[in-house]
């Protein structure tokens, strides 16, 4: 069962880092999302119940400190955990490499949605089709790039959250 206490300040200090010093960490014009990275990680270890809601709460924040429409965040981040969920139980979840596979896959498909959103509301036609793509993976491999910190920083403290992580790596 999530401790949701312990929840809502990692949210808040993630939230609070990624408006205050995600900016600071710009490469190619792409900031990297520890959002995604958290939802990510509760998604992979946490009750699918849980994780979804906790995507879908620091989507509606994230939604309240951005300018886009309201809704955006929160459906697509609960989106991207929902998937997460779907098929964590089939993946070696403990494992860094999958850890940073997921969070990719999830981040390539949030910046296609957030791209498509883009071009179809703004009607950006100056935008061709490569550069959306290299803006794509470019977005998603930065953001996978912080999962081993991130994720090692999160494990550390599982149990606050109500985490149970496994005696061994090999077991469920």
């Amino acid at each position: 069962m999530m401790r949701w206490p312990a929840f809502a300040i990692c949210a808040i200090c993630v939230l609070t880092l990624q408006v205050a010093i995600a900016p600071r960490f710009e490469l190619f014009g792409q900031r990297p999302d520890w959002l995604l990275v958290v939802i990510v990680f509760f998604a992979l270890y946490s009750r699918s119940a849980d994780a979804v809601l906790g995507a879908w709460c620091i989507g509606m924040v994230a939604d309240l400190m951005s300018i886009e429409r309201f809704g955006l965040l929160s459906l697509s981040y609960a989106g991207a955990c929902l998937g997460v969920v779907a098929v964590r139980t089939y993946l070696f979840r403990h494992h860094l490499i999958t850890q940073v596979v997921v969070t990719f896959l999830a981040g390539a498909m949030l910046q296609c949605v957030w791209t498509v959103y883009q071009i179809l509301l703004y009607e950006q036609i100056g935008l061709t089709m490569a550069a959306a793509i290299g803006n794509v993976i470019v977005g998603a491999a930065y953001t996978a790039m912080w999962v081993p910190p991130i994720h090692w920083l999160l494990q550390r403290r599982s149990r606050s959250f109500g985490i149970v992580r496994p005696r061994y790596l090999y077991s469920g």
